[in-house]
């Protein structure tokens, strides 16, 4: 091998595979802002007295602004038609899912397997999500989603500080993709990534072979190393541990069958892997994926249609391999984006950046119903936008709880209420 060292075997030979957590090298962060926030439905829990705990927490991230008007329907308010026009959807399209404080409402007719598992009691349906004095700028608001801190300045992620509160087993937490969001690194650990592909072969570095001969011995520790390469030596070894374990799982479980006759898309794939991981009984506590872009600024039927659709597809197929609560296979999957779009439609036949939005948790252990409380159409905010009535740090307060079974408040910096709406 000659002179080649550690680094330069990463930045130059370093094929598709899991990339795995290991320190985080940085400067420190602060965590999230302090304060609190209500809800309508938002009220302290109470301790866990019957039912199987909550498995595994799965992130799912909208990005680009989902237009949660389009996605949860006022279908009996004249207002949102005149708002909305020839964008609106037919009230006899919509999924109606009930009355909530006055107001019918219903899904989008693309979101089929999300209504039936609502029917089955199985979809928290939170409404007016966001936070105080929204920022319409994809990148600083999807920052203050993923690291719950109100500035709006690239912080540790909210999940990442789970990580660095809990340890550092490098399978704690897995994110499916190359990009590793920044919700999963905190200051000190992050998580590890997958391919996103259902081939077991596909998450080791060099799909075996001499490629990975050479990799095992580059990231063998030796006696005199730099803190710096023996921090590159743990994260390649790191690799390996998640890869393996990766390869083990996908090969000895099989693909989920497709409930839904439509087109999953990547996020199917991306959901695919989380539930043979799951099956296969990874300890990993939490998992990422994602799907974009919900950015909708014209032409926006088609768009949302099929995006909605492909989403719906894949969470039939997911939650149709734990249709009941088992212990350590019981996943919360939460569906969130970083903001909504404009009470009306624009002259593109689109929608603009708006502010609060629908957020779904889901899951066999969910207690399904309405939470939050719905925007009203007729009073906006300064800005001409949907006000805010559930601020998005209560949910992640009942995930850190509930799911993640850690003190809240130490990771979100301050104390908000968190909602019900686990069993």
């Amino acid at each position: 091998m000659g002179t080649l060292d550690r680094r330069q075997f990463l930045s130059t030979s370093l094929g598709a595979g899991a990339v795995a957590g290991a320190a985080h090298i940085g400067l420190a962060r602060h965590p999230g802002e302090s304060g609190s926030a209500t809800s309508h439905a938002a009220r302290s829990l109470t301790p866990r007295t019957s039912g199987v705990a909550p498995g595994p927490f799965v992130l799912c991230t909208l990005s680009g602004g989902n237009d949660g008007l389009n996605t949860v329907v006022p279908y009996a308010d004249s207002r949102y038609f005149a708002l909305r026009g020839d964008l609106a959807v037919p009230a006899d399209q919509v999924l109606r899912i009930g009355n909530f404080d006055g107001t019918d409402l219903g899904f989008h007719p693309a979101l089929t397997g999300l209504y039936s598992l609502f029917e089955a009691g199985q979809v928290a349906v939170i409404l007016g999500v966001e936070y105080p004095d929204p920022n319409y700028s994809h990148f600083q608001s999807m920052d203050i989603w993923l690291t719950a801190d109100l500035s709006g300045d690239p912080a540790a992620g909210w999940i990442g500080r789970w990580l660095d509160a809990t340890g550092s087993d490098p399978l704690r937490a897995l994110s499916v993709g190359p990009t590793l969001p920044m919700s999963f690194v905190g200051n000190v650990q992050q998580a590890s990534t997958l391919n996103d592909s259902t081939s077991g072969g596909s998450q080791m570095p060099g799909n075996g072979g001499f490629f990975l001969t050479v990799y095992k011995k580059l990231m063998a520790p030796y006696g005199g190393e730099l803190p710096l390469r023996k921090l590159v030596g743990e994260a390649g070894k790191n690799l390996l541990t998640v890869g393996a374990a990766a390869e083990s799982a996908l090969d000895a479980e099989s693909v989920p069958p497709s409930l839904s006759d439509r087109d999953s898309g990547d996020i199917g794939t991306q959901l695919d892997i989380v539930a043979e991981l799951i099956e296969h009984g990874l300890p990993t506590q939490a998992y990422g994926v994602g799907l974009g872009s919900f950015d909708t600024h014209s032409a926006q039927w088609d768009t949302h249609y099929n995006l909605l659709s492909n989403l719906d597809a894949a969470v039939q197929n997911f939650m149709g391999v734990f249709p009941t609560p088992v212990a350590g296979k019981n996943p919360v999957l939460m569906l969130h984006s970083e903001f909504g779009r404009r009470p009306n439609a624009n002259g593109s036949a689109g929608t603009d950046h708006g502010s609060s939005s629908v957020v779904f948790v889901v899951g066999p252990g969910v207690k399904g119903g309405f939470y939050g409380a719905q925007p009203s159409l007729s009073k906006f905010d300064e800005y001409g936008n949907l006000e805010v009535t559930t601020d998005f740090r209560s949910i992640y307060a009942t995930i850190l709880e509930e799911v993640l079974d850690v003190s809240a408040p130490k990771i979100l910096g301050g104390t908000f209420n968190p909602i019900q709406f686990l069993n």
